[in-house]
């Protein structure tokens, strides 16, 4: 059994939690008003929300299957480390695609976290602690994160401007976000 399973655990609670809520928006923001951008960022939360919770959850059987648990995180590190690259490729070849420009920020994040989560990966391959495969899965959860606030941005620029793909009924506006403001102050 690793130590600090518990928090191992937690990280995979967060995930799930990333992952719903990336879902909840994908529901609400479907339609012609969805640009390609946001598309792929929203699919992004959630794929990286849910391979984030699999690589969590998947350090405690390799331990237990393995009979060790720096083996386990070995392996687990290992596998974070392959889908960190593979799931950058990806990126690059669905941007492409679609014709995405990388705009500075999401650039930025993405290569910067993903050579983050690479190099962690590679110290948790070389020493395998449990505090390492933590620190790992924190970077890791960096990554849906990040990709939901530059949602969010647009969202809020979207709202700025008048022009949201939200459901009418979901915003809040006039007199009546006025008065709900006051109520939650």
């Amino acid at each position: 059994m690793i130590a600090d399973a518990a928090f191992v655990m937690s990280l995979a609670g967060l995930n799930a939690s990333l992952a719903g809520l990336g879902g909840l928006l994908v529901g609400l923001r479907r339609g012609p008003g969805l640009d390609s951008l946001e598309a792929l960022r929203l699919r992004q939360v959630v794929e990286f929300a849910f391979a984030n919770l699999l690589l969590a959850i998947s350090v405690q059987p390799a331990a237990q299957l393995l009979g060790d648990a720096e083996v386990g995180i070995r392996v687990s590190s290992a596998a974070t480390l392959v889908y960190v690259l593979v799931a950058m490729a990806i990126l690059q070849r669905r941007v492409s695609r679609v014709r995405i420009e990388w705009g500075r920020w999401w650039a930025a994040s993405a290569i910067g976290l993903t050579l983050l989560a690479a190099v962690v990966a590679s110290v948790a391959i070389s020493v395998p602690t449990a505090g390492i495969y933590e620190l790992l899965l924190v970077v890791m959860l960096c990554r849906p994160i990040t990709t939901l606030v530059l949602v969010l941005g647009t969202i809020d620029e979207e709202i700025r401007r008048g022009s949201t793909s939200l459901p009418e009924e979901t915003m809040l506006r006039g007199p009546a976000a006025d008065e709900t403001a006051d109520k939650a102050a």
